[in-house]
C-alpha cells in the first residue's frame, strides 16, 4: 500500500513539474493583445508572404496587430522533409528580423478542427504566429498539383509529418482543409492571400489554389471582414512601387531567408533573377468576405511586347492578331480563359479576345483567331511568366522585325518577353542608368554608373570613357557586410546602400571635376554626402549637409544638382511633395559643405510626377530648371529662370500633343550652340515590316517658347524600351558639341527565370548643329546586369 501511494505521490509531483514547465508556454500565447486588429494571411509556400504580401505584413506588426501567417505547403514540389524543416527554420529568422526580436519560438503540435498543425509562437511578440499546414506541393510548369487534386477531384492528400522525428502525418480531404482554415479564419479582423483570379502557369498552381481555397472558406463563414489578393510572378514585369525605406528592409527580410533556404542571397541583392525581382514591388486587389465570388473571375489584360513596347492586337475572325502601339483600344484586350483539365496540365487555358470573343489558335507555321472550342488542342496554350508565352505546339511567342512571331523557345532574347500591362517597368520613366560628368578634370566627359553588389545590400560605382573601346574602371568600392541571423537593420546611420539612396553628378567643389554626391535617409531627415573626384577615383564619403525632419528622402520627388545661384558651384534642389504640389527647395553649394535649405519656389501648380531637367533658359544668366508633366495628352513644359535666389515662370506654358505619358523620353543640351538648352524627345514609333525602326527622335529648339518638334532621326539599331538618353557636351575633338548618348541594354540570350538580361552599354551619336544625327558609335558594355544599373531617378512619374 505505502509502495502504491508513493508511487501515486511522485506520478503528482512528475505531472506538477510537466505542468509547470509548460506554463510559460502557455501565457505565451495568452498573452497576445489582439485588440489592434487580427491579420490573418494564407499562402501556398514558406517565402510567398515575404516576396509578394510583404511589406503589407510589417505594416500590420508596426501597428499592433495580431499576425497568424498560414503556410498550406510543406517545403516546395513535394521535396523531402528535411527541407520542410529547413524552410521552417527559414521563416522563424525572418519573421523574428520583421519584428525585431530575437530568434527564439515556443513550437507544438497543436490540433485545430482535428486536425493537427505545426504551431510557431515568437516568444518575445506572442502578437506573432505561423502556422505550417504541411501539405506537398505542386510543380510550377506543369505535372502533379495535390493541392488541385484535393480542391478539384476531391481527392484525399498526406500531409508531411507534424514531428521533426518523421511522425505524425496526416490525410486532409477538401472538407477537413476547410473546416482547419476556417477555425483559423474565424478570429480575422482582415484577410491577405495570393491571386484566385488567374490561371497555371502564369502564377505557381499552389498559389492560385491556396487563394481560392481562402477565399471560399472565408466567405463560408459569413465574415464581414476585407480580404486583400496579391498577385505574384508577373509583377516582376511591373514598376517598383514599395517606397525605398520599406524597400531596404524587406531585402534584408528577404536576403536573411534565402540564405538559409538554398544560400541563394546573392540573387536578392542582385534583383537580376526571379526572387531579386519581386523585392521592391506589391501589387494586390481587394474584396469583402461577405460578397459572393466564383472560384475563379478571368481578368482581363494586355499582352505587351518588351522589345518593342507594343500590344497584341485583335486582327479579327480567321486573321492572325498582330503588333500595333498600345492604344488602350478593346482589340488590345485578352483574357487567359481556363479550360477543363486535370489539375497540372500545362496545356490550360484558351486565349481569348475581349472585343471577339474569337480563341487564338495555332495552325500550320502560324497564329489565327477563330471560334472557340476547349476541346481544340490548336487553342491550349500554355501561359507561363518571367515573360514567357507558350503556344499550344511548344513554340514561343515573340517579336521579329515589327512582326508578331512564333519560334522556338530557346535561345530567347528580349523579343519573346511579355508584360501584361503597358505600364510596365519598361515604360517607367523613373529608371535612371549612367550619369555623367567630367570626373577626370580633362575637358571629357565620363559616364558613371552606379552598381547594385551582390554580396550585400552596397554598390560600386564605376566610371567609363565615352569612347570606341573604351572599359569602365571602379572608382569606388562601397561592400556592405550582410548578416543573416541579425534583427538590426543593416542600412542605417552612416551605412549607404543600393535601395535607398539617390545620387547626383557635378562639380559641387567648384574644382573643374565633377564630384558624386550621395543622397540618403539618416536622424530623421536627409544626409548629402560628398564623395570628391581625385581625377582617379571618388573619395569616401563625408557629410555635405543634414537636413532636418522637414527634408525628408520619402518626400523627395526628385534631386537636380547645377549650378542655380550662379556662384561656380553646383549647388542641389530638391523637389519635395506635399498635399497640393511641390516645394522646390536649393542647398547652396559651399564647396565642402552646403548650405541650409532655402525655399526657392512655391510651384504648387506642377503635379507631384513632374520631371525636373536642369536647363539653361532663355532671358536667364544662370542654370534654371524646365519641369515636364506628362499625360495621355502629351508633355506640358514649364520653364523656370533662376534669380539666384529663386525659381520663376508661367506653370504649363507649353504643350506638346503626340507625346503620351509612357511613350516619351527626353533630355535637354544646347544643340544648335546659342547658348540656350534645346529639348530633344524619344517616342515610340509603329515599327513595320518594311521598317522596323521603333525611335523616332524629336527636337524643340529652346528659346522664350519651345520651337514646334522636328523629326531628326529614326533609330532602328536600339530598343526604345531598353534606353535611357542623355545629351552630353564635348569641348573639342571629334565629338565636340553634343553627342546623344543612350545608355542601353545588350539583347542577350535570357534564361528562363529572368525578366531581363544583356549587360549594360552605351552608344553615341553625334549631333550636329543643323540638326542631323550621325551614325551609331558602339562604346562598349558596361560591368554587371541591366538590372543592377537601374535605379530610380524620382518618386513618381
Amino acid at each position: 500500500m505505502r509502495s502504491t501511494k508513493s508511487s501515486l505521490i511522485s506520478l503528482l509531483l512528475w505531472a506538477l513539474a510537466s505542468l509547470t514547465a509548460l506554463a510559460p508556454r502557455a501565457a505565451h500565447a495568452a498573452d497576445a493583445d489582439c485588440r489592434a486588429g487580427t491579420l490573418v494571411t494564407v499562402v501556398a509556400h514558406l517565402d510567398d508572404d515575404l516576396l509578394f504580401v510583404n511589406p503589407g505584413i510589417s505594416e500590420h506588426i508596426e501597428a499592433g496587430w495580431c499576425i497568424v501567417t498560414v503556410h498550406l505547403i510543406g517545403g516546395a514540389d513535394s521535396g523531402p522533409f528535411d527541407y520542410v524543416l529547413t524552410r521552417e527554420k527559414a521563416i522563424r529568422q525572418t519573421y523574428a528580423r520583421m519584428v525585431g526580436v530575437a530568434n527564439d519560438w515556443d513550437q507544438s503540435t497543436v490540433t485545430i478542427a482535428g486536425k493537427p498543425v505545426h504551431q510557431m509562437v515568437l516568444k518575445q511578440q506572442p502578437r506573432v504566429k505561423l502556422l505550417e499546414i504541411r501539405l506537398p506541393g505542386g510543380q510550377v510548369r506543369g505535372g502533379r498539383v495535390p493541392l488541385g487534386l484535393l480542391w478539384d477531384e476531391n481527392a484525399t492528400i498526406a500531409s508531411y509529418p507534424m514531428n521533426d522525428d518523421g511522425s505524425g502525418a496526416t490525410h486532409y480531404s477538401r472538407a477537413d482543409l476547410i473546416a482547419t482554415l476556417g477555425e483559423i479564419l474565424k478570429p480575422a479582423t482582415e484577410i491577405y492571400t495570393l491571386n484566385p483570379d488567374t490561371v497555371p502557369f502564369i502564377e505557381h498552381p499552389d498559389h492560385i489554389y491556396s487563394a481560392r481555397i481562402t477565399r471560399n472558406v472565408a466567405q463560408s463563414l459569413g465574415l464581414n471582414v476585407p480580404i486583400r489578393y496579391h498577385l505574384t510572378y508577373p509583377t516582376g514585369a511591373l514598376p517598383m512601387n514599395v517606397p525605398a525605406a520599406e524597400v531596404q528592409q524587406k531585402r534584408d527580410e528577404v536576403a536573411s531567408y534565402f540564405t538559409i533556404d538554398g544560400n541563394q542571397a546573392t540573387h536578392v541583392f542582385g534583383e537580376y533573377q526571379w526572387n531579386g525581382n519581386w523585392v521592391a514591388r506589391r501589387y494586390s486587389f481587394g474584396g469583402q468576405t461577405h460578397h459572393p465570388e466564383p472560384d475563379f473571375e478571368p481578368r482581363k489584360l494586355n499582352l505587351v511586347n518588351a522589345y518593342t513596347s507594343q500590344c497584341l492586337t485583335s486582327g479579327g475572325a480567321g486573321k492572325p492578331p498582330y503588333l500595333a502601339a498600345c492604344d488602350e483600344s478593346p482589340a488590345q484586350d485578352w483574357r487567359w480563359q481556363p479550360v477543363i483539365s486535370y489539375p497540372g496540365n500545362p496545356h490550360d487555358a484558351t486565349l481569348v479576345s475581349e472585343s471577339s470573343w474569337l480563341c487564338v489558335a495555332e495552325r500550320g507555321a502560324g497564329l489565327v483567331e477563330e471560334k472557340c472550342d476547349p476541346s481544340a488542342i490548336a487553342q491550349r496554350w500554355t501561359p507561363w511568366d518571367f515573360g514567357l508565352v507558350y503556344t499550344p505546339l511548344r513554340h514561343c511567342l515573340g517579336e521579329k522585325d515589327g512582326q508578331l512571331a512564333i519560334g522556338a523557345c530557346a535561345p530567347l532574347t528580349t523579343e519573346y518577353r511579355w508584360a501584361p500591362t503597358p505600364h510596365s517597368q519598361w515604360t517607367d520613366l523613373r529608371l535612371a542608368g549612367a550619369m555623367y560628368g567630367d570626373v577626370t578634370g580633362s575637358g571629357k566627359p565620363s559616364a558613371v554608373v552606379v552598381e547594385r553588389r551582390h554580396d550585400g545590400p552596397g554598390f560600386d560605382v564605376w566610371v567609363a570613357d565615352l569612347a570606341p573601346g573604351a572599359h569602365a574602371a571602379p572608382w569606388y568600392v562601397n561592400a556592405v557586410p550582410f548578416d543573416y541571423t541579425s534583427i538590426q537593420p543593416t542600412c542605417t546611420g552612416d551605412t549607404l546602400c543600393f535601395d535607398s539612396t539617390r545620387f547626383l553628378i557635378a562639380d559641387f567643389e567648384g574644382t573643374g571635376r565633377a564630384d558624386l554626391m550621395a543622397i540618403a535617409p539618416r536622424n530623421g531627415g536627409t544626409a548629402f554626402w560628398l564623395m570628391r573626384s581625385t581625377g582617379k577615383g571618388f573619395e569616401a564619403p563625408r557629410l555635405w549637409y543634414q537636413s532636418t525632419s522637414a527634408l525628408m528622402p520619402a518626400l523627395a520627388q526628385q534631386y537636380v544638382a547645377a549650378d542655380f545661384s550662379g556662384h561656380g558651384r553646383a549647388d542641389v534642389m530638391v523637389a519635395q511633395r506635399h498635399a497640393s504640389g511641390l516645394d522646390l527647395w536649393v542647398l547652396a553649394g559651399n564647396g565642402l559643405t552646403g548650405g541650409d535649405p532655402a525655399l526657392w519656389m512655391a510651384a504648387s501648380g506642377l503635379s507631384s510626377g513632374t520631371q525636373f531637367l536642369a536647363a539653361r533658359i532663355a532671358g536667364s544668366p544662370r542654370t534654371g530648371l524646365l519641369a515636364l508633366e506628362r499625360s495621355d495628352s502629351g508633355l506640358a513644359l514649364t520653364q523656370l529662370a533662376s534669380s539666384g535666389s529663386a525659381f520663376s515662370g508661367d506653370i504649363r506654358a507649353q504643350q506638346f500633343s503626340g507625346f503620351p505619358a509612357s511613350l516619351a523620353k527626353a533630355t535637354t543640351g544646347d544643340i544648335d550652340g546659342d547658348g540656350i538648352d534645346d529639348l530633344l524627345v524619344l517616342s515610340a514609333r509603329n515599327p513595320s515590316a518594311g521598317n522596323h525602326a521603333n525611335i523616332d527622335v524629336w527636337m524643340m529648339k529652346g528659346g522664350a517658347r519651345f520651337g514646334e518638334p522636328v523629326r531628326v532621326a529614326t533609330l532602328d539599331d536600339v530598343s526604345w524600351a531598353d534606353e535611357i538618353p542623355a545629351l552630353v557636351e564635348h569641348a573639342a575633338g571629334v565629338y565636340a558639341g553634343q553627342t546623344l548618348v543612350l545608355f542601353k541594354r545588350v539583347n542577350a540570350v535570357i534564361g528562363d527565370y529572368y525578366f531581363t538580361g544583356g549587360a549594360p552599354g552605351l552608344i553615341g551619336y553625334a549631333i550636329s548643329r543643323d540638326p542631323k544625327l550621325g551614325p551609331a558609335d558602339d562604346w562598349g558594355s558596361l560591368p554587371g546586369l541591366f538590372t543592377e544599373t537601374m535605379r530610380l531617378d524620382r518618386l513618381r512619374q
